[in-house]
């Protein structure tokens, strides 16, 4: 057998074995897709009191994290569902809370908690807000707040809709959102709540 022939066989088995390691890549990658999507529905319904679908069923944690400050005398810094920002003051901050609902697509009833302590404004976070995005209106119907935070609901101009909280001082500030499975619509998932801080009464997101 030539040089030329043996070279040959090599480059044939080293590209079989390619296609073999390239097929098993594939498999493991699709087997890895399968269990990142098992976690989730796992995580989703961990922390779920009540039985999916059902009203009044209560999922936990849907969204949670800290601001240690926002700038001026206090240092900047997050953790959790916010971002880091330097606003230039921790005074008189607003939270806001994108929903993952748009009044120009969505018929979803929601019920949301926020529970925590805002160590800056000494002020206990407990706030229920409720309402009915209505892509037929084009609104939020029905809505109703209850809390120390000055909370509200708004939709910005791409029709999202969003919750707004105000902080006399926002420095360690922690948070967590539950969820109940309220009348029309699915149950908010874990994650899907966008958040931004803000000198503002409203943003854009």
């Amino acid at each position: 057998m030539g040089i030329e022939q043996k070279i040959g066989d090599l480059v044939t088995a080293a590209d079989n074995l390619t296609k073999t390691v390239d097929g098993k890549v594939a498999q493991i990658d699709s087997r890895m897709d399968a269990a990142r999507a098992e976690f989730d529905d796992y995580r989703n319904k961990k922390d779920m009191v009540g039985l999916v679908g059902a009203q009044g069923t209560v999922q936990m944690n849907v969204f949670q994290g800290g601001v240690w400050g926002t700038g001026g005398p206090q240092n900047t810094g997050a953790s959790g569902g916010f971002s880091e920002v330097d606003l230039g003051t921790s005074v008189n901050v607003y939270m806001h809370l994108k929903l993952p609902v748009n009044i120009n697509t969505h018929d979803q009833m929601f019920w949301f908690n926020i529970r925590g302590y805002s160590y800056g404004s000494a002020t206990i976070i407990d706030e229920t807000i409720v309402g009915y995005c209505y892509s037929p209106q084009r609104a939020v119907l029905n809505k109703a707040v209850f809390g120390n935070m000055s909370p509200d609901i708004y939709t910005d101009v791409k029709g999202n809709v969003v919750i707004r909280l105000k902080f006399s001082n926002i420095y360690v500030t922690t948070v967590r959102i539950d969820t109940m499975q309220a009348g029309i619509g699915a149950m908010i998932p874990v994650g899907s709540i966008k958040s931004r801080l803000s000198l503002t009464e409203k943003v854009d997101f």
